[in-house]
């Protein structure tokens, strides 16, 4: 039996003993396992490839970010993640954790090289999240900036993909940040209530017809427009504690047609940004070098994938996505080119799985 039809069986035999577990992980290069995973499908890639020329992490030449040139590394991951479009489902996503590399003074742009390689492939480039750790260390160059962030690449097989904003939605800034205290339960207002259409037109039609030079005086109070959207002034946005007369604004004039008071409130929070606030992991003794914090996983695998869902990290490492993703009931394979990653993967997976921990564990303690 060739080395190639004997690869082909093995993944195919992990493949059928995955329905009926949390997880898989299977050792060997993703360049040639994923080739014999076409048929099955995942919600969700998350994934953080090595670096380039960042460090090594075994004894095989043919490791990904070893390549001499930029070029060529490029060329790699683009072929991984080019063969991994077509194990996605139709409302299936891609992340990429990915860091940039500095040569001869010169940053080398290689997630934006990426992002540009993937895009031709046919993926939507939906968005750049910048990952900033809170605890990165300082630079010991003369010439150079500290390197505090990191990129999360968000693509998706089609124009319309699977998510769930309401999973991560957070409390307004001021909550947030303690600048305005949680009112009493009966003060707080989710819904409008006795929307008045006829205030609200009387009120568009004194804005609209306004200029910058009209005094304050010719305009609505902040309070009627309150009122007429059906907020009470003196109760509480849900969000960020705020009164919805401070919501309410008289000198938005000009072109803006939509005049709304309460344009960022939802009741169960605000829309996280796209720049997350994490803490990097520090690894010990034999740990795997490159940590990314179950936080940032955390986020993408609720937002991404429902409980049941399949998820894939062909760089799997610690096992760090397939900690997450076991935890928040979906199912995951992981592959990694060394015997050592997978069986400490295995490990860390088994012994971080326990659901009612985890609910505690992963109350989502990050910043946008």
């Amino acid at each position: 039996m060739s080395k190639e039809i004997k690869l082909r069986a093995t993944v195919r035999a992990f493949i059928l003993h995955l329905d009926g577990e949390s997880f898989r992980l299977i050792q060997g290069d993703a360049r040639q396992i994923i080739k014999y995973l076409t048929g099955f499908k995942f919600r969700a890639i998350i994934t953080s490839p090595p670096y380039y020329r960042h460090r090594h992490y075994g004894g095989d030449n043919h490791e990904i970010g070893r390549e001499r040139k930029a070029e060529e590394y490029l060329e790699s991951l683009t072929q991984v993640f080019t063969a991994c479009k077509d194990l996605l489902t139709e409302d299936g996503s891609l992340w990429i954790i990915i860091g940039d590399t500095r040569r001869q003074h010169e940053k080398l742009r290689i997630p934006h090289r990426l992002a540009d390689r993937l895009v031709q492939s046919g993926y939507i480039f939906r968005e750049d999240i910048i990952w900033y750790k809170k605890n990165n260390v300082s630079s010991s160059a003369r010439n150079n900036f500290s390197q505090a962030y990191e990129y999360v690449l968000f693509f998706s097989k089609n124009r319309r993909s699977y998510t769930n904003l309401d999973a991560v939605r957070v409390l307004g800034n001021e909550a947030a940040e303690g600048r305005n205290k949680q009112p009493p339960a009966n003060r707080i207002q989710y819904l409008p209530k006795n929307l008045d259409r006829n205030e609200i037109m009387r009120i568009s039609h004194i804005i609209h017809k306004a200029s910058p030079q009209t005094p304050i005086s010719k305009l609505p109070t902040t309070s009627e427009i309150a009122r007429a959207y059906g907020y009470d002034p003196e109760n509480f946005c849900p969000t960020c504690y705020r009164k919805f007369k401070r919501h309410a604004t008289r000198r938005r004039v000009g072109d803006h047609r939509h005049y709304p008071i309460f344009a960022v409130c939802n009741p169960r929070g605000k829309n996280p940004s796209n720049v997350w606030e994490i803490a990097t992991r520090a690894h010990y003794g034999n740990e795997h070098f490159a940590i990314f914090p179950e936080e940032l996983i955390n986020i993408i695998i609720r937002f991404a994938t429902k409980i049941d869902d399949y998820v894939l990290d062909p760089f799997a490492g610690r096992g760090t996505t397939g900690i997450v993703s076991t935890s928040l009931g979906r199912k995951f394979l992981g592959i990694d080119l060394y015997k050592e990653n997978v069986d400490r993967a295995n490990s860390n997976i088994i012994r971080s799985y326990s659901p009612q921990a985890n609910l505690k564990r992963f109350s989502p303690p990050w910043k946008c």
